[in-house]
């Protein structure tokens, strides 16, 4: 078989299987892990596809570890600023007095 005509028809087999996916709600992720990981990165993807009780277990496992919380409420709000590096910093913030340009509008 030509080169060309292999090429179309390999880029139409993989636009299928990439719609395939995409309608049962898959999502392909490339991802770029040092070699020693890459097992377990495999394993965790393949647990997750089969999406059953062990799926559920790792994400409840790997959610908090990894994720961070985003504030709901303004308590959640003040206290993450709070908490922040720059609440002991003395900042000087002065708003710039000057005046602005004049524009021609016409």
């Amino acid at each position: 078989m030509e080169p060309k005509k292999l090429k179309t028809r390999d880029a139409a087999r993989i636009s299928r299987h990439r719609k395939r996916i995409a309608v049962s709600g898959a999502q392909r992720v490339e991802v770029t892990v040092p070699s020693r990981d890459a097992p377990l990165v495999k394993a965790i993807a393949g647990a997750l596809r089969s999406d059953g009780e062990e799926a559920e277990h790792i994400r409840r496992s790997l959610q908090p570890v990894l994720s961070t919380p985003s504030a709901r409420t303004g308590v959640e709000l003040v206290a993450f600023l709070c908490a922040s590096p720059l609440t002991e910093a003395e900042l000087s913030i002065e708003r710039d007095e000057s005046t602005g340009r004049s524009a021609e509008l016409g």
